[in-house]
């Protein structure tokens, strides 16, 4: 297991601390996480709440946690408080770490310091009641900072299979230097850790934003040479005019989270080869660790708008009414089997004593189809659907056909009376010409369209868009 520390040269360079410019080799680390492991030994196995940001602080208590057969919970430590108080009063968390000072919200726990940079809460009645499955090791958020109290459950299984995938796709070595883009809170982010920890390379650990000089400065400086982000990371790097950016020393690029339209994968494929970076669209769910697929980068020129294939030791199937479709692009859901897929969710704190609920099969919901060249293809979610005078929407492909057509960010969401359609843009022609460009493809009458150009479109921490927020903006022009 790659949190063991053991097996890796002790003097090379584990960590980097943007901020503090502190140095970790891989035998300081492991030193450094004997000690809190020692005060995170139990009888039996309790549940570790972690308000985490990208600090090298956060990521040695997570490799602590891990070390230590406890489970942990991962999630932002700029989270409101009061819905880290409603966690916690639901999962009743018997240890709680938080970068920040959390004193407000820890009645009922006592601080115990461990050293100079580390201190924990924990619980005054500590209980044995509804012990975690012995298996299960990470609990991740399904929803960014909303609160909610529906975790994903990962066994150490899951977490190595899916760092040893993607290691392989990516042909991560000990020579890699990663900047910590996306919070280690979200999957994705947490992914770019537990792959390149596995190798033994050294990872920049930045809290800083991508759209500052500062972090670009600091990625020049440190030798940096790789850069992972979700659909608005990928929108902003280009507003940055990411062509003429000088970044010598980064080789690999990679996209996630969500769906980048083609015209942007189009751009940065041309860009990354012109500047030889190797660019890598993948997808996955948290579901499943993370990953489940990606498209190979000397494939992305001809398979702009695909998935990919499957990651190594995954397998991707298409089902119709519990039927595997065998034919090349009929549609169907994309179901995932893999060693990387959850244990299940957990909504109670009785949900973390059971086992393993999937046995490795995962149903993502998302509608697919395959190419001849098996190549997948997302073209909507299940229930992102709604139906206007009888004709069935997928609300996924107007947002992509808009996207495409317009070079914007775009969010549809209605219901079976109307399609609203939000474009991240800033003049009020486009509205115009958009709900024609819907009513021309879809026919759809122009009464229940409505379109709203707005300066920016609510996303989640993750850089998802975040569709109940959305929603629950009510813009008057939508409306």
């Amino acid at each position: 297991m790659f949190w063991n520390l053991e097996n890796i040269t002790p003097n090379s360079v584990a960590l980097i601390d943007d901020d503090s410019n502190k140095v970790y080799s891989y035998g300081e680390l492991k030193r450094e996480s004997d000690e809190i492991v020692d005060k995170l030994r139990f009888d039996s196995k309790k549940i570790i709440f972690s308000f985490c940001d990208n600090s090298a602080k956060s990521i040695i208590f997570y490799l602590s946690a891990l070390r230590s057969g406890n489970a942990i919970f991962l999630a932002n430590s700029r989270m409101d408080s009061e819905l880290k108080k409603r966690l916690i009063s639901i999962y009743n968390p018997e240890i709680i770490f938080s970068v920040d000072e959390i004193s407000e919200i820890t009645s009922g726990y006592n601080k115990v310091v461990i050293n100079n940079e580390f201190s924990i809460y924990t619980s005054k009645n500590i209980s044995a009641n509804h012990s975690p499955h012995q298996d299960l090791a990470v609990l991740l958020s399904t929803s960014g900072t909303t609160g909610s109290p529906k975790l994903v459950k990962l066994s150490y299984n899951n977490i190595q299979a899916n760092s040893e995938s993607i290691a392989e796709y990516l042909r991560i070595s000990v020579n890699e230097k990663p900047i910590t883009s996306l919070p280690m809170s979200y999957s994705f982010g947490l992914s770019v850790i537990n792959s390149h920890l596995l190798k033994g390379s050294t990872i920049l650990c930045s809290n800083k934003s991508m759209v500052m000089r500062e972090f670009w400065n600091t990625f020049n400086m440190q030798k940096c040479t790789s850069f992972s982000g979700v659909p608005y990371n990928y929108q902003m790097l280009q507003r940055l005019k990411f062509a003429k950016m000088d970044l010598p020393t980064l080789k690999t690029m990679t996209q996630a989270g969500g769906r980048l339209s083609e015209e942007f994968v189009k751009y940065f494929y041309e860009v990354s080869v012109s500047k030889k970076i190797i660019f890598f669209v993948m997808y996955g769910q948290t579901e499943a660790t993370a990953r489940i697929s990606y498209v190979p980068f000397e494939k992305l020129g001809n398979k702009i708008g695909s998935i990919g294939i499957a990651i190594p030791g995954g397998e991707i199937k298409i089902l119709t009414d519990g039927k595997e479709i065998s034919a090349s692009r009929e549609q169907g859901e994309l179901v995932y089997l893999g060693k990387n897929v959850m244990m299940g969710y957990a909504e109670s704190r009785e949900d973390l004593s059971k086992g393993d609920e999937l046995n490795g099969v995962l149903h993502t919901g998302d509608l697919a189809y395959k190419d001849t060249d098996g190549f997948y293809y997302i073209t909507g979610r299940l229930k992102r659907f709604i139906k206007l005078f009888g004709l069935r929407v997928n609300l996924d492909e107007v947002e992509k056909m808009l996207e495409n057509q317009f070079s914007c960010s775009a969010a549809c969401y209605g219901n079976d009376d109307s399609l609203k359609v939000l474009l991240q843009a800033h003049s009020d022609n486009i509205s115009e010409i958009a709900k024609k460009k819907i009513i021309d493809i879809y026919k759809i009458h122009h009464s229940v369209i409505k379109v709203h150009c707005v300066d920016s479109i609510p996303v989640t921490s993750s850089g998802k868009k975040d569709y109940k927020l959305i929603q629950e903006m009510q813009y008057n022009e939508c409306n």
